[in-house]
């Protein structure tokens, strides 16, 4: 399958599960309530196949991007006591969070899943920030940082772990965090400003977490397969200099100006010698082989599994908020953000790098669109849910003319912000 019809693939794979979980929310609410759904739809556009059953039409559609829910009365009032807009707001307003509250149930229900079949993530993702290395220029050796500090607390988060530390750096680029760290036992504060890198404008810093010699995987083809090298080796000398850490055993690499390197090896209980000749890429001497990085595998019982996962989606549920104020702010760049062309790359990448990260995925983007639709934008449901609470407090209904052109500027801006997620999307491209 070509990148380009995997990633369409996958991207429909993805929205179809999130949207029909969302539209069965409306659906099913709106059935308990009597609401007289007059069509449930599996896609968009005409009509491939339908039946009806009692009242509803159930139908298969032509564009497979998700579905719709049509109540009968949604746009104007007859009376009828099965219609939409006679119903009380509180009804409406079920009827309207049902279908964010579903994706919700989704995020929580998928990631529990996944905790209950096992997650495999770093290790260092949940240790404290016991810094193991400084990259030389790097924001982090600006502001003082050094190999050994322990960070207590960073951006107003205390005891943060590398994971907390890992977004709290890629969402602050350009931005100053105030960092407290322990240094020989006693306390020191400084400030953090991350450099904006890569295509997603994310915050880098140049801190690293310690991580031995140990070579993960070879890549086929380079200087350190072509010299023998095997997963699994320690690199404990090289030229009789001893290597520290990984990173110092980078720097030698980086300072041997592709000179052949002598190197001694920890392969099992043997010690080997072998020679390796650096290769130029970019502006970087590397030997072609990536670290050996300890994996632990995220694992519990279904209670545990559920309550692990709702907590995490509440976590991310804080700091989406948080984000949305860094860019409203000015603070964050809108680089950051991932449209319809991201999120297809990245649904194709997780789909192969196999189920448990495709549903990872998943349950993050829904989790998303769920708080997306719960913005006060008009078209989405918080709009309309919006209109009502405001409606209950001036108690009584907005004309049809006020609803009208709320929901025509709603749509003007949910299509403009379409268009610009879209091309952000093209730009981060080019």
């Amino acid at each position: 399958m070509s990148g380009l019809i995997s990633n369409i693939f996958w991207f429909l794979v993805l929205f179809t599960i999130i949207v029909i979980v969302h539209e069965t929310g409306h659906f099913a609410t709106a059935k308990l309530l009597g609401i007289w759904v007059e069509v449930f739809s599996l896609g968009f556009g005409p009509k491939l196949i339908s039946f009806k059953k009692r009242e509803t039409e159930y139908r298969f559609s032509l564009i497979p991007l998700g579905g719709y829910v049509k109540l009968y009365g949604e746009e104007k009032a007859t009376g009828d006591p099965r219609e939409f807009l006679s119903r009380p707001r509180w009804q409406k307003i079920l009827v309207l969070v049902m279908g964010p509250l579903m994706n919700v149930a989704l995020a929580v229900a998928v990631m529990g899943f996944v905790y209950m079949r096992g997650l495999q993530e770093p290790a260092i993702y949940s240790q404290p920030v016991k810094v193991g290395w400084v990259e030389p220029s790097s924001p982090a050796e600006k502001a003082g940082i050094l190999p050994g500090d322990l960070i207590v607390e960073v951006g107003g988060k205390k005891f943060p772990t590398w994971k907390d530390l890992r977004i709290l750096i890629s969402t602050s680029a350009g931005h100053p965090l105030k960092i407290r760290i322990k240094r020989d036992g006693k306390f020191l504060e400084t400030t953090l400003i991350p450099k904006k890198v890569g295509r997603y404008d994310l915050g880098y810093s140049g801190i690293y977490p310690p991580l031995k010699a140990i070579i993960g995987s070879v890549v086929p083809g380079k200087p350190a397969a072509k010299a023998g090298l095997k997963p699994g080796d320690e690199i404990l000398e090289v030229n009789g200099v001893r290597v520290e850490d990984f990173y110092h055993l980078r720097q030698i690499i980086q300072d041997s100006a592709g000179q052949t390197l002598n190197l001694k090896v920890k392969r099992g209980n043997k010690i080997l010698t072998l020679r390796v000749k650096p290769e130029k890429q970019g502006d970087r001497w590397v030997l072609g082989f990536f670290p050996y990085q300890p994996m632990v595998t995220v694992k519990y019982p279904l209670f545990k599994a559920l309550l692990k996962s709702a907590r995490d989606n509440l976590y991310y549920t804080t700091m989406t908020f948080e984000v949305l104020g860094k860019l409203i702010a000015g603070k964050i760049s809108p680089r950051t953000l991932s449209g319809p062309l991201d999120i297809a790359q990245f649904s194709s990448a997780t789909a192969q790098a196999g189920l448990i990260p495709f549903l990872s995925f998943l349950a993050f983007v829904s989790l998303q669109l769920a708080i997306i639709n719960l913005l006060p934008i008009p078209g989405l449901d918080g709009g309309q849910m919006f209109i009502l609470i405001i409606e209950a407090v001036i108690g009584r209904e907005l004309s049809d003319k006020a609803k009208e052109w709320i929901l025509r500027v709603g749509f003007a801006l949910i299509i403009l912000l379409s268009l610009f997620a879209i091309l952000n999307d093209i730009l981060k491209r080019i």
